[in-house]
């Protein structure tokens, strides 16, 4: 069994992750995914690219539920994986998730980290904390996230992943 194999099936699914906040917590999460919701027109288009991709993919997703990137950015990643049933998520601790940084060669393991692996469990490709229009934007474009305005990227960016 890989390692990635072994991370997955220590996850916790969306629910049993959410469980482990506070109310507040789990309050400003619902936030997030009610904004997300409303956003239909920009959540199709980015479902788009990863629909009709033939194969199981799972995402093992690192992730902290006093982390506010993981409040922005976890219920994208539910959204996917409601939608298109191919794919599955597992959620692990950052702690739990040290082997990240040997397997993926990354300096230190920023939350969210959501892998994406196919059915044998290799990994494709990686989502690191916040969509890459974001990373790679100005300050504008990191306000605009904090405000709610890139939720649906966060799926564009996993997407773009799968499609590949």
């Amino acid at each position: 069994m890989s390692a990635f194999e072994t991370l997955f099936k220590q996850g916790k699914n969306t629910a049993e992750f959410i469980a482990t906040g506070t109310p507040e917590q789990i309050a400003d999460l619902q936030r997030w995914q009610a904004m997300l919701e409303s956003q239909t027109e920009a959540l199709e288009k980015a479902l788009a690219p990863a629909q009709g991709v033939e194969g199981q993919f799972r995402l093992l997703v690192a992730a902290e539920m006093w982390c506010p990137d993981c409040h922005r950015n976890i219920p994208p990643m539910a959204l996917l994986c409601q939608r298109l049933p191919n794919i599955d998520m597992a959620i692990i601790t950052r702690d739990e998730a040290a082997p990240f940084i040997e397997l993926l060669g990354v300096d230190k393991v920023k939350i969210p980290m959501a892998v994406v692996l196919d059915n044998a469990f290799t990994p494709l490709g990686a989502f690191i904390e916040r969509p890459a229009s974001v990373v790679n934007g100005d300050a504008q474009q990191l306000k605009a996230y904090r405000r709610g305005e890139r939720l649906t990227e966060t799926i564009s960016d996993i997407s773009a992943i799968i499609a590949a």
